[in-house]
């Protein structure tokens, strides 16, 4: 008579069994916490964020014993929310396409601030501290020609720019250019 040899799995289940029925219950509720996991991950790579988070969130009441798994639920459950979150309006106006193009120079996308500042710009060509910011945007993203032309709209617009700049750090990384230096230390005609 031909042994069947058990799988790797059953072995380990069968070691692993466990010894009282409320022991027995948990794996249970565990092992179906696992599969509900393994759905709302699904759900969220088919862009179903809202079914995925309630999934999530079932997971997290059923398994708070078990915190590995609770955790990643959670922080699956907060990625689907911020997916959810409504997006922020267009800007409005001026000051809110200027602030909002700050905070995204500040935030590492100096791209998206000129974009913004841009559409400011075409509004109120003469806005100093639209054209300050967008040649500090210019500047954090190294490109020193449209920086120094931005700035030197500002400081023509508004002499006190060029203390302003001299002592930003935005412009860090055009600072040693000779186009930023004679427009921030400027030298008298014939010297």
């Amino acid at each position: 008579m031909a042994t069947r040899k058990k799988s790797a799995r059953a072995a380990t289940r069968d070691k692993a069994k466990p010894q009282t029925e409320s022991e027995a219950l948990q794996a249970e509720e565990y092992e179906v916490a696992v599969e509900k996991y393994g759905v709302a991950v699904e759900a969220t790579y088919k862009g179903d964020y809202d079914g995925a988070r309630k999934l999530f969130l079932e997971v997290i009441d059923s398994v708070k014993d078990e915190p590995e798994l609770s955790e990643r639920a959670r922080t699956h459950a907060r990625i689907c929310e911020r997916r959810l979150a409504p997006k922020p309006a267009a800007p409005a106006n001026n000051e809110e396409r200027y602030y909002r193009a700050v905070m995204l120079a500040n935030s590492g996308s100096p791209g998206s601030a000129i974009k913004l500042l841009d559409e400011a710009l075409r509004e109120d060509p003469t806005s100093v501290r639209c054209l300050y910011a967008r040649a500090s945007a210019w500047a954090l993203d190294g490109k020193v020609t449209q920086a120094v032309a931005d700035l030197r709209q500002a400081v023509a617009f508004d002499p006190r720019v060029r203390f302003q700049a001299s002592n930003d750090t935005d412009f860090e990384k055009i600072r040693e250019e000779p186009s930023f230096i004679d427009l921030i230390e400027p030298t008298p005609t014939g010297a």
